[in-house]
């Protein structure tokens, strides 16, 4: 008796998979319905539920995939300009996403935790893994950035790191806030210091 297979899928699972991060990115896990989710991927819902299970799952897999795809940036980033000038490449580029299109969406990962925590523990905890993969990721940079000497500060790596992220991440929310230019540049100069 030979098994019977199920159609095969009509779709690229990982470009409906991206797809339904930019959507989520842009709308946040709560206010994203399932139809809505289903219209931005371009898939049925039985194709949904048969590659993705729930809504839940589909998140938990976007923030996996964001996650991914900002270290692979961050380590080609810092390939190209160093550990110190990539991570000072990521205020300016903040900045550019903000002049040019008036709005930063941050990052997907500080977005979710807001969302998600105490609330979906499952989510929650991998929220946690995701933003410490990120973070230890800086860590080296800084530690990098230090035996070169282009980060003078002889404090523990991961107490730079540490400030620099919570630096990066309160710029963007400030900025969501409609802060004045004024006082988004004496953010982005206190980035820098953080990183002197």
């Amino acid at each position: 008796m030979t098994k019977t297979r199920g159609r095969p899928k009509a779709f690229d699972e990982n470009e409906v998979l991206a797809l339904a991060m930019e959507y989520f990115w842009e709308h946040g896990y709560e206010s994203s319905s399932l139809d809505n989710l289903l219209l931005a991927m371009g898939i049925k819902k039985s194709s949904f539920y048969h590659t993705f299970k729930s809504k839940e799952e589909l998140f938990s897999r976007c923030l996996t995939l964001y996650r991914n795809e900002n270290i692979q940036f961050l380590k080609s980033l810092k390939k190209e300009l160093g550990p110190l000038q990539a991570m000072l490449m990521l205020t300016k580029l903040t900045v550019d996403q903000l002049n040019e299109t008036g709005e930063v969406k941050g990052c997907l990962i500080a977005n979710a935790g807001k969302e998600c925590y105490n609330k979906y523990e499952d989510l929650s905890l991998q929220v946690n893994a995701e933003f410490n993969a990120i973070n230890n990721l800086f860590i080296e940079f800084v530690k990098e950035a230090q035996s070169r000497g282009e980060i003078k500060s002889t404090k523990e790596a991961k107490v730079i790191a540490g400030r620099y992220m919570n630096a990066l991440n309160g710029l963007i929310v400030t900025i969501q806030a409609g802060a004045s230019k004024e006082l988004v540049q004496d953010l982005v100069e206190h980035l820098e210091e953080i990183l002197h």
